[in-house]
């Protein structure tokens, strides 16, 4: 019985798919359309091979940024389980605090970069030592913030980690692209075309004294 309902349904949608492209619908409707999903403006226009290659152009889209999403959550949960198994970063740091692991091979090394730049800037040129722990105590990391890896050969894996990530927030937002791209060629297209489509309704004579209400659509 279900696969009955479904069959009835689809048909249905096939039969009123084919009847809609020849009615006179509001020149709106054609772009909003295809702002909500490519194509469908021009399969309303009854231009059915531009509409189906937009339509699949956008599906394609949706599931590369869809799967590139999920697979940036999962590369994000990777590398910071790894750095807290081999360099001792808390899970769950701020996006910062994982750049600073990535660039650095251990937080001393970091904070001595930051005290020696603090030191030259507030003690030697302006001897201001207030603002200088003041500095010091927000750029520098201390207590659980620390870090330090087990070897040149995790740093390097954890950096290639880190690159991988990068790189798949880049696909995530270029699909991103491609789609509001894909949505702008559709408004245009559509709008172009159902500019393009004339309609009229005339009377045709019939034997007997008799007329006939006729429609004529064009492309």
């Amino acid at each position: 019985m279900d696969f009955l309902k479904r069959k009835t349904c689809l048909i249905i949608l096939l039969l009123l798919w084919g009847i809609i492209p020849l009615l006179a619908l509001p020149k709106f409707v054609y772009p909003v359309s295809s702002l909500i999903l490519p194509g469908t403006g021009e399969l309303l226009l009854g231009h059915n091979t531009r509409g189906a290659t937009l339509m699949g152009v956008d599906l394609i889209n949706i599931y590369a940024f869809i799967a590139t999403g999920r697979e940036i959550e999962m590369q994000k949960k990777n590398f910071m389980k790894f750095a807290e198994l081999y360099a001792g970063v808390p899970y769950g740091m701020p996006d910062e605090h994982y750049q600073a692991v990535q660039n650095y091979p251990n937080s001393d090394y970091y904070n001595d970069i930051q005290e020696m730049m603090a030191r030259n800037y507030y003690l030697i040129y302006n001897y201001d030592p207030e603002s200088f722990a003041e500095y010091i105590s927000a750029n520098t990391y201390q207590g659980n913030e620390e870090w330090s890896w087990q070897s040149e050969e995790k740093w390097e894996e954890y950096k290639n980690l880190r690159k991988r990530h990068q790189k798949t927030k880049m696909n995530n937002q270029l699909a991103l692209g491609l789609m509001l791209l894909n949505r702008g060629i559709s408004i245009i297209d559509s709008s172009i075309l159902s500019k393009k489509k004339h309609g009229e309704f005339y009377l045709a004579p019939l034997p007997a004294n008799g007329a006939m209400l006729n429609y004529q659509i064009e492309f």
